[in-house]
């Protein structure tokens, strides 16, 4: 329960702190959700409940295909713009 905390307030500090980065905002995002998973992935193990289990693996799985979608993004537009800022997007 303690990592879980830890991890999505790491993820939400990173998020307020590095708002001009896109791929640390990213990898921010995907720490809180990695805490959360764990969080309920640790509530449904101590309830011993099946749906929660197969719930949280399925938030995995999504994980990795939202993971995969962004960093194509980022990957377009930094070949796009040739830097990761966010300061001058509308330019």
């Amino acid at each position: 329960m303690f990592l879980s905390l830890m991890l999505f307030v790491m993820g939400l500090m990173g998020f307020m702190f590095n708002r001009k980065n896109m791929m640390l905002l990213f990898m921010s995002m995907e720490m809180m959700l990695l805490g959360l998973t764990l969080n309920m992935l640790n509530t449904a193990f101590n309830l011993e409940d099946m749906n929660g289990l197969m719930f949280s693996v399925m938030m995995m799985m999504m994980a990795g295909a939202e993971s995969a979608m962004g960093l194509s993004m980022l990957v377009s537009y930094y070949r796009l713009r040739g830097n990761m800022n966010m300061e001058n997007t509308y330019n």
